[in-house]
């Protein structure tokens, strides 16, 4: 038996056993008293330790690769917060006014801030709690005596409070065999990084820094959400066996990889894929993807500049050129929440998730926005190119865009520069307001898109990063199944497609039921495309149907759940133990 049992959120799917790597090393604080002759030498050692972690951090940032430059950003305001008196000031005077050692000062600092900053409202400014806490733990291994640990050395299980884009930069990825964190979830660096790694990774383990030892073994199932220490002889024979199983499902989904996605009486369903940036064009097309379904296209805008027409034309062509013949759905710029913008940074908004972002943002500022709409016009001589639409409310904001894009037709024009005319412009349902009146935006739009993440969490009232309130991230709420329903059905009796990009589409249980409310086409992050494809090929188009009929009339999640579940071991027996589920994870308060 395993000397201990913690469960988190699995990000990324498979199961890794090895051996626990501190990304910080984890010990007990100094907390030494000094005298008063001593506080000017301890104010110079924390002084000395906060420039040599401003200097790592700006010699980290110029390595950055130009496929990851969105983390430049991240690295720098990091260093900002080195140089913010908030933390630093009040370190050096905590050394003076409590006459304690540079760590001591530092460890009480760094708590009082990241406790101030987690109780705000806004999610911007909780999510710098995350960041003090980075800079808080390099300060700190710099204060140590001890050379500082090298957490990839020799492979092993990398374990921390939280990744950032600077500690991701200075790993050897190739020595990291699984991620396990106490912070983030499905959206974290930790799951961005260990997806791209193709490694298990779980995010908000709890008591993780308290419990795991350095070097001690681990097992992180990335499958059931569970992280094994010292786990015994048993456990270690189980979950290899496990694993060597796993590896060899995962093996046989990519074989059959390029195999349409046809269930088995014959309903076929387009599996597309979700890409960040260019540099995931590969992997669409190794994992079978009938196309892009979402490409975010908010990385462009993550420098100290905006970018010009012709660098979105030479990203957006080369994208559209390389999938063709195979279709493209490009976002427009969505900023606020958790995308910001140097140009919108100013607004300070006191609750950005709900302010200024998606559309709002770019009908606001329509020098952006059409000079993106040009780009993606113009991309749209070199393949097949949508546009999609992102935070619409109202009738009046696709009709705005519907007539600045035929502006922009004349324009282009009149200059004799080659573009597509018209192109498919759809929306994405992640607000209530478009869920109720979907019947009427469906006779505006060529398409639909559901994002089920922010649907889910404006349906129910709560915010995606407070812990507190994730009991309710129920996608199988009556509310959220009905307007998921109410939107399929109107999306169809106008005649267009509707898709789901949202984390929903790669669950199975989700995808079961998606599949019988009648979604078209499912689209997720290329990791997931082969074995999505794969459970289509088991699920038969009835028996979703079936399902989906007994979801929409149930009252009872619990009781709906037992009814997707039972459905799905029918279906995909001892296979359902390969696929990862958030649908079960979420526990009453």
């Amino acid at each position: 038996m395993a000397r201990a049992l913690l469960f988190g959120t699995p990000v990324s799917p498979g199961i890794a056993i090895g051996t626990v790597r501190f990304m910080h090393r984890m010990r007990q604080d100094e907390e030494r008293r000094i005298r008063a002759e001593q506080v000017a030498a301890e104010q110079d050692v924390l002084r000395a330790a906060a420039a040599d972690v401003r200097a790592a951090l700006q010699a980290t940032m110029e390595n950055v690769p130009e496929d990851l430059a969105e983390y430049r950003d991240v690295i720098a305001a990091q260093m900002e917060i080195v140089r913010d008196p908030k933390l630093l000031n009040a370190a050096l005077a905590r050394i003076a006014r409590k006459q304690v050692c540079a760590a001591w000062a530092l460890k009480l600092t760094v708590d009082e801030l990241c406790t101030l900053f987690r109780g705000m409202d806004d999610p911007y400014l909780r999510d710098r709690a995350q960041d003090i806490r980075a800079v808080g733990l390099r300060l700190r291994d710099r204060l140590s005596a001890d050379p500082a640990q090298d957490a990839g050395s020799e492979p092993g299980v990398l374990a921390a409070e939280d990744l950032s884009p600077a500690d991701v930069m200075e790993l050897d990825l190739d020595k990291v065999l699984g991620i396990v964190t106490t912070e983030g979830g499905p959206t974290s660096h930790t799951a961005i990084l260990s997806r791209g790694l193709h490694i298990p990774g779980l995010a908000g383990v709890t008591g993780l820094v308290d419990i795991a030892r350095e070097r001690e073994p681990i097992i992180v199932d990335g499958l059931g959400g569970c992280v094994l220490l010292g786990p015994d002889e048993a456990d270690l024979a189980r979950y290899a066996s496990r694993r060597d199983a796993y590896t060899a499902w995962e093996t046989r989904t990519l074989k059959a990889a390029h195999w349409p996605a046809e269930m088995c009486d014959g309903v076929r369903v387009g599996v597309q894929a979700n890409l960040e940036n260019p540099s995931e064009l590969a992997a669409a097309q190794e994992c079978g993807a009938d196309g892009v379904g979402l490409y975010r296209t908010e990385f462009a805008y993550f420098t100290d500049r905006l970018p010009t027409e012709e660098d979105l034309l030479q990203e957006y062509a080369d994208v559209a050129r390389r999938l063709a013949p195979q279709k493209v759905v490009f976002r427009t710029l969505d900023v606020g929440a958790d995308k910001m913008l140097h140009a919108q940074a100013v607004l300070k908004e006191p609750n950005p998730a709900l302010g200024l972002r998606g559309i709002r943002f770019c009908l606001r500022h329509q020098g952006i926005f059409r000079t993106q709409l040009r780009a993606l016009m113009r991309a749209g001589a070199n393949g097949n190119v949508a546009i999609m639409l992102p935070m619409v409310a109202a009738m009046d904001e696709v009709q705005q865009v519907r007539r600045i894009m035929q502006e922009l037709h004349q324009d282009l024009s009149a200059q004799n520069l080659p573009h597509a005319a018209a192109l498919p412009l759809g929306i994405m349902i992640e607000t209530p307001a478009a869920a109720m009146i979907c019947d009427a935006l469906a006779r505006e739009c060529d398409f639909f898109s559901i994002g089920t993440n922010d649907l889910i969490h404006y349906i129910m009232g709560i915010d995606r990063n407070n812990r507190h309130v994730a009991y309710l991230n129920e996608p199988l709420h009556p509310a959220v199944v009905r307007s998921l329903k109410r939107v399929i059905d109107a999306a169809h009796r106008e005649g267009i497609g509707v898709s789901v990009c949202g984390e929903l589409a790669s669950d199975p249980f989700g995808l079961a039921l998606l599949l019988g409310m009648g979604v078209d086409t499912v689209s997720a992050a290329p990791r997931f495309v082969p074995g999505m494809k794969h459970l289509i090929r088991h699920f038969n188009a009835a028996d979703c149907m079936d399902l989906a009929h007994s979801v929409l009339l149930s009252t009872d999640v619990a009781a709906s759940k037992r009814m997707v579940r039972e459905t799905l071991q029918q279906s995909l027996g001892h296979e359902l133990a390969f696929h990862t589920t958030s649908l079960f994870t979420h526990s009453q308060p």
